[in-house]
């Protein structure tokens, strides 16, 4: 079985209170839960928020757990959050048995249930310690420059002259991540170099940080565009 984590801070400085911002019907926090209610391999969904209103605002299922107290010093702007992860699993040891843990940011709406489904497929198969989503990028680093201005530089020179022979690169969506507890208590981090990249669907680059990933979301939650 796997444990689920969901961070939620309040604070937001793009889009205030954007935990709670509806998304066709639901908040996000409450968009993202209702997927992950639905796979039976998920035991417990643990929101780490220092938020009294935000708890109020989470929907009731039996499988949610609202019980960490996440300190305020761990819910600055600078915040790590391997560090609030890591004072989490320090907490719950000795309330909950918790061993693999899948983490989840609520302002990547786009994931599937399928996709979720298919990956914990993948991991249960695998016997892997760590993974992250991973898709390709959509704006090549051969045609990318390092700043605005003059005396400006490609991040990675075109030695190619068709796009269509470019390699391949990758970026790290962030919607969703998988790690054991050991894992993460060793390394300090909830990935590293070591960690297995797992490509999902591209739809998955938007992360909802400003009004205008927001609008995009929707739009593409609204034609159901998958590769």
């Amino acid at each position: 079985m796997f444990d689920v984590i969901i961070p939620l801070r309040s604070g937001s400085k793009g889009i205030k209170n954007k935990n709670l911002k509806k998304f066709y019907g639901e908040s996000l926090v409450n968009y993202t839960i209702k997927k992950l209610i639905k796979i039976k391999e998920i035991r417990n969904i643990f929101v780490l928020t220092d938020s009294e209103l935000y708890k109020k605002k989470i929907l009731k299922n039996k499988k949610i757990r609202l019980d960490y107290p996440r300190p305020k010093k761990l819910s600055e702007d600078n915040s790590s959050i391997n560090h609030v992860v890591i004072d989490f699993l320090k907490w719950s040891k000795k309330k909950y048995d918790i061993k693999k843990i899948l983490f989840f940011h609520v302002t990547c709406p786009l994931i599937s249930v399928s996709e979720i489904k298919k990956t914990i497929k993948f991991i249960k198969k695998s016997k892997i310690n760590s993974l992250i989503h991973v898709s390709e990028v959509m704006e090549h680093p051969y045609e990318c420059i390092d700043k605005i201005g003059k005396n400006w530089k490609f991040v990675k020179e075109n030695l190619v002259a068709n796009r269509q022979n470019y390699e391949k690169f990758f970026f790290i969506t962030g919607s969703m991540y998988y790690f054991t507890k050991e894992f993460i208590l060793k390394n300090k981090r909830m990935y590293n170099k070591s960690s297995y990249a797992y490509e999902v669907d591209k739809i998955n680059f938007v992360d909802i940080n400003t009004k205008l990933d927001f609008e995009i979301a929707k739009a593409l939650k609204k034609f159901k565009i998958r590769n």
